[in-house]
């Protein structure tokens, strides 16, 4: 909502590279030592409130903090390493909201501090002036690198919050929602102590146990979500004055277990939407990818997959080791969207190769209709069937696939078998209709594929438009077309279809103008197959995990 993209000229392993952030939540990920906090404090670098005149200014978030992201949180500056001058990126915006210009670009400059020791920080590039070096919004780090529980941090200092009674509402329902937790104990309330290492440790206190006594996983929460609600509390203190916030978080997954990770991306894409923020966050963990994943599946769903990047609100970028010929490793960011993409990072993560494919399997009774069903996704939807599906043709007859997905075998119950149109006027069929009826992945061809073009092409008319507008092959008569098929399409078999099928391949050279001609003169029955297709496929990739196929417009 806020940041679309950053552009990073130099910064330690990083050296002319960009990747683009969703407007909603943006996971980064990547092996250790790969600089993922150090983005986020690129990120973070220069937002904050500092002018007097902004309407946000003097508020604090609810653990006390100003809405700005601290220096020292963000990065470990290297004395040998770290030069003047070495640093420079670009954040480019989605509008002018907070800024006079929809960029925004930092580097690194020396700062006298008394005494003539020179150390470095990070200003606006294009301006030295005094109040020049911020973007005047709200931002909050948040690191939940907490490797002890609070009652091993040693002293610690209470530290008074005032939620009203709404608002602590607010913090145990979803507290309980992420943590799964079915009943609370009486008189619960939030508490904050603020340890002497300059860390802050939140729980709840109720009254059989306290802060002290909260795991790690629950002090985490607790901080996520009082972070929020900080955003929240400024939302509706400011009215229109609130035009959003950046949250970026360290370490999402630290000390939680699986479902509360998925339900923590759940809370952090819902709240992003309704407060209006951008979350950023790094993470290892699979889990929380693959929700986000999911995320970003459903949005490709909705609204297409031609988009750039930065117009979904989710987003997934790894950053991934490179090295040189000379052995300097480098580090290159990717912005992934598709599953298969996904198991591919997590492999890397993993440093293993495991060849996993979330695909779905489509199968066929022959290779025509293969073709046929892949010619109708890619010229009328303008897909690359090749991301989505695997075409399967193993020249089974329609009884042997039904027998297979009543043997309740996997293969044959999440992936799609299309049956030939002509399958529910054969006299088995009767026995096997509920069967197909109740089946979520069985569905039929929009014709039989030999018969219809040969039934379509044996009435002259069309046959004159097809010679005429679509064939390529000049010669072809109608007599030729059909010389060995002079009666009509009743006196013929399966077989017979699929001689003359080949017959007349031969001679265009090209079945796909066969395709094309029907596709042309079928335009209501491709309609209604490709929606019904993309609904049982849609259906299967949730199961499964793998990617949806976008929405399809039929064209006016």
């Amino acid at each position: 909502m806020i940041i679309k993209s950053i552009e990073i000229d130099k910064f330690r392993a990083f050296q002319n590279v960009e990747f683009f952030l969703g407007k909603r939540i943006t996971a980064i990920s990547g092996r250790n030592a790969t600089q993922k906090t150090t983005v986020l404090g690129m990120l973070g670098q220069p937002f904050t409130i500092s002018q007097i005149e902004n309407p946000l200014y003097g508020y604090k978030t609810i653990d006390g903090y100003n809405f700005k992201s601290q220096f020292k949180e963000k990065f470990k500056i290297s004395p040998a390493h770290d030069v003047i001058g070495e640093h420079r990126w670009t954040l480019r915006l989605h509008n002018t909201s907070f800024s006079d210009r929809d960029y925004f670009t930092i580097e690194s400059i020396a700062r006298n501090q008394k005494g003539g020791e020179t150390t470095l920080r990070f200003w606006n590039a294009e301006s030295r002036a005094k109040g020049a070096g911020y973007i005047q919004a709200p931002v909050y780090f948040l690191s939940l690198s907490r490797l002890f529980p609070i009652g091993e941090s040693g002293k610690t200092q209470t530290y008074e919050n005032e939620l009203t009674e709404d608002e602590l509402k607010y913090c145990i329902n979803n507290y309980r929602t992420i943590l799964s937790i079915q009943d609370m104990h009486e008189n619960a309330e939030v508490g904050i102590e603020k340890a002497t290492a300059s860390r802050t440790f939140a729980g709840i206190n109720d009254n059989v146990h306290d802060i002290f006594t909260n795991s790690a996983g629950e002090g985490n929460i607790v901080r996520i979500i009082l972070a929020i609600l900080s955003f929240k509390r400024l939302k509706e203190n400011c009215g229109k004055n609130y035009k959003g916030g950046i949250l970026l978080i360290d370490e999402l997954d630290a000390t939680l277990y699986g479902f509360s990770q998925k339900k923590l991306v759940d809370y952090l894409y819902l709240s992003a939407k309704e407060f209006s923020l951008q979350i950023v966050f790094t993470t290892h963990s699979p889990i929380i990818l693959r929700q986000v994943n999911k995320y970003q599946r459903w949005e490709r769903k909705r609204l297409g997959i031609s988009l750039p990047i930065s117009a979904y609100d989710s987003a997934i970028v790894y950053l991934e080791p490179e090295y040189s010929k000379e052995g300097m490793r480098m580090i290159k960011p990717r912005n992934i969207s598709t599953a298969n993409e996904l198991n591919e990072i997590l492999n890397d993560i993993n440093l293993t190769v495991i060849r996993t494919e979330n695909r779905i399997n489509v199968y066929c009774e022959d290779e025509h209709a293969v073709s046929f069903v892949r010619y109708l996704l890619s010229k009328e939807m303008g897909i690359n069937t090749e991301l989505y599906m695997r075409f399967i043709d193993i020249d089974l007859g329609w009884t042997n696939y039904v027998q297979l997905y009543e043997k309740e075998i996997p293969e044959f119950r999440n992936n799609i078998i299309l049956l030939d149109a002509d399958v529910p006027q054969m006299k088995e069929y009767r026995n096997k209709k509920r069967t197909i009826e109740s089946a979520v992945n069985i569905s039929f061809l929009p014709v039989e594929v030999e018969k219809g073009l040969f039934v379509l092409l044996k009435d002259h008319g069309n046959f004159n438009e097809f010679q005429n507008s679509y064939s390529v092959v000049k010669a072809l008569n109608y007599d030729i077309c059909f010389n060995e098929w002079t009666l009509d399409s009743d006196d013929y078999k399966s077989e017979d279809f699929k001689h003359w099928f080949d017959h007349i391949e031969n001679i265009l050279g090209d079945r796909n103008i066969l395709f094309k001609f029907w596709m042309d003169k079928n335009e209501e029955k491709v309609d209604i197959f490709l929606n019904d297709f993309i609904t049982v496929f849609n259906t299967l990739a949730e199961r499964m995990e793998a990617d949806a196929l976008p929405a399809y417009v039929a064209e006016e």
